[in-house]
């Protein structure tokens, strides 16, 4: 039987069960049913944790240092004489100190914040600057505004704005309380984005991501109407990238401010260590990883910089420690972000940095990205192995900024091809091989699932084939090509050529397609009245998808790799 108990942090003992949240100067530092270690309350300690709700045996002895009721007794005699006094207070000002506070209790979290509001002076200055900033009424409007339509792109403005505004301050820029304004509604044009879209729990289709784009120069517009024209640019430039990579104008770096190269980084950065309601926010090594990976596009500069004021390295990072030896970042733990595991570089020796941080990272050197070819084969490996938790966390790194036809041709082909070699050359285990299979076509469903979401069809065309081969993994494939091409595959069973014809007609298509799992007979062509019914064996297909292994993103018609795929045939 346990008990909920709150104890000094020095009563506390390893494997005590956290009874509630911890936060710490508006910092959230450890999550409710947390069983503690040594380490932990050691940590907390340093974070200034003076006592904690804890679940303890009933029957323990330190039950009767239950400090619950004797701080509530404290509080109540605390505040007692101030309980008849009453002080003007400015209704405005507090709706705006208290939008601050809740606001910032939802984004704080040590896991994406490190060292940032580390102090409570530091809490106080951005406090300062967020009030002043709305101490104009339309301001606290537009946020408002803003909120209302949109909650997710509220939240991640005010994140940018307290991000931005620590990181300009470290980098020393000019007029800060000016850039973090343009920080704060850099986002504002998502008011004018339909909120069907904004609330997609998918990736967006191209057509859709041209209607979110348009947030950047609405959002200017609004700003220049609202007479905020010296931040408007903010919200316009916010999607550029180096080397005209960006938009809406493509511009390159020296077009762009330092307070806007700024914002293309934090923006980044809030944006995919966020909750969405299409995936639950990357941790901040691995956002910060995409971000390097992606190096060129950014201020690598202002990203060391950024890595530095936060505290998180990500793995791979080559560091500079305090005591002037140099190391690689090997593994950032959950709970200690700010004390990596590191191996020093000189003597080839691993270190835990120690919890009183004696030794710590003062500088950021270099970092080198894992390549897509090394993360495909840790990848593969994990495939082979059936290990899917670790094969998915490789996956989802694959699969990030991957166009879903690249998916297909760049991780799902390669990865079966493999397989079916390993199988073929080195006789690999047939049912090892079955489960490696398996994980794949898991991985592939899924992504199904999500281009079916985004079924758009421009084009149909007509698959006949046995119930029994549907599952298969090529026609699987064969399925997503054709979803991603905009052309929806009508699936029907051979035994009814009339139902076939009359679908044939119904569809406006002079062709179907007939896929078997063996030609017992040599046909390849049948001419119809209502048209063509073309034959092909599973080793055909798997032949023509394998082909397209290497190929470019570019559009390819599936007709033409059929009918190249039947010339062959009665070629050879």
């Amino acid at each position: 039987m346990l008990r909920k108990v709150t104890l000094s942090i020095d009563e506390v003992e390893a494997k005590d069960i956290l009874a509630e949240d911890i936060f710490s100067e508006y910092r959230f530092l450890a999550k409710k049913d947390l069983v503690l270690t040594e380490r932990i309350i050691e940590l907390l300690k340093l974070r200034k944790v003076d006592e904690l709700a804890v679940f303890i045996p009933a029957d323990s002895a330190r039950v009767a240092y239950d400090l619950s009721m004797q701080r509530t007794r404290e509080y109540e005699e605390l505040f007692e004489p101030l309980l008849d006094e009453k002080e003007p207070v400015d209704d405005y000002q507090e709706m705006v100190s208290q939008l601050f506070r809740t606001t910032l209790e939802n984004v704080v979290h040590e896991l994406r914040y490190g060292q940032i509001l580390k102090s409570l002076q530091d809490t106080a200055y951005v406090q300062g600057v967020f009030e002043k900033i709305l101490e104009k009424k339309h301001r606290y409007d537009l946020l408002i505004r803003l909120k209302e339509w949109d909650e997710y792109s509220f939240v991640h403005s005010f994140d940018v704005f307290v991000l931005g505004t620590i990181f300009a301050r470290y980098l020393g820029l000019a007029d800060i309380e000016t850039l973090a304004r343009g920080y704060l509604f850099h986002d504002i044009g998502k008011v004018f984005i339909p909120q069907e879209i904004l609330n997609l729990k998918r990736k967006l289709s191209e057509d859709e991501f041209d209607i979110v784009k348009t947030h950047t120069t609405k959002g200017y517009e609004l700003l220049v109407e609202n007479n905020e024209e010296d931040i408007a640019y903010l919200a316009r430039d916010h999607h550029e990238r180096f080397a005209g990579k960006g938009y809406p104008n493509q511009l390159c770096a020296d077009e762009m401010s330092e307070g806007v190269q700024l914002l293309q980084i934090i923006d980044g950065y809030s944006a995919m260590t966020s909750k969405r309601v299409y995936h639950t926010g990357y941790g901040a090594t691995d956002a910060l990883a995409v971000l390097y990976r992606d190096r060129q596009l950014y201020n690598e500069s202002f990203m060391h910089k950024f890595v530095e004021c936060l505290g998180i390295y990500p793995v791979n990072s080559v560091v500079l420690l305090s005591d002037n030896r140099s190391a690689q970042v090997e593994l950032v733990y959950d709970l200690f972000p700010t004390l990596p595991k590191v191996k020093l570089l000189d003597e080839q020796t691993s270190m835990n940095l120690p919890l009183n941080y004696s030794v710590k990272i003062i500088k950021m050197i270099d970092y080198r990205a894992d390549s897509f070819e090394e993360i495909f084969n840790l990848f593969v490996e994990q495939l082979i192995r059936c290990d899917e938790p670790n094969l998915r966390m490789h996956y989802s790194k694959l699969i990030d900024h991957l166009h879903p036809k690249e998916i297909v041709l760049k991780i799902f082909l390669p990865a079966f091809r493999i397989l079916r070699l390993l199988t073929r050359e080195i006789q690999t285990d047939r049912t090892k091989y079955q489960n490696s299979i398996l994980i794949l076509k898991k991985l592939l469903e899924e992504q199904l699932n999500v281009l079916y979401m985004d079924y758009q069809h421009e084009q149909t065309t007509i698959l006949v084939v046995e119930t029994s081969l549907r599952e298969n993994f090529f026609i699987k494939l064969l399925q997503s090509i054709l979803y991603i091409d905009k052309i929806v595959p009508f699936f029907i069973n051979p035994d009814d050529e009339q139902r076939i014809t009359q679908l044939m007609n119904h569809c406006q298509v002079n062709v179907a397609y007939f896929i078997e799992d063996e030609l017992t007979v040599e046909k390849r062509v049948r001419p119809m009245r209502e048209g063509t019914f073309l034959y092909y064996s599973l080793a055909d297909i798997e032949e023509i998808l394998v082909s397209l292994i290497g190929m470019s993103m570019k559009k390819f018609s599936f007709e033409e790799k059929m009918q190249e795929r039947l010339f062959s045939t009665y070629k050879a």
